[in-house]
């Protein structure tokens, strides 16, 4: 059985390592693009629409009017 690692540059974080326990095929490969793809997507589905959400900045300056009135 021979193994195959995919090792992935994560910059300023350093690398991530994928190790299978095979060689992939064309069809395991977009498989497991598929399944990557999905397991990313998910904090973005679950911290909502970026674009819209107000950045951190404007947050802080609110709550300082707030404290202030």
């Amino acid at each position: 059985m021979a193994t195959q690692q995919m090792t992935f540059l994560i910059p300023p974080y350093g690398t991530a390592t994928l190790t299978l326990p095979e060689l992939l095929t064309p069809e395991a490969f977009a498989r497991l693009e598929s399944a990557i793809g999905g397991v990313l997507g998910e904090p973005r589905r679950q911290l909502g629409d970026t674009a819209t959400a107000p950045d951190p900045g404007s947050i802080e300056f609110d709550s300082w009017v707030i404290q202030r009135q």
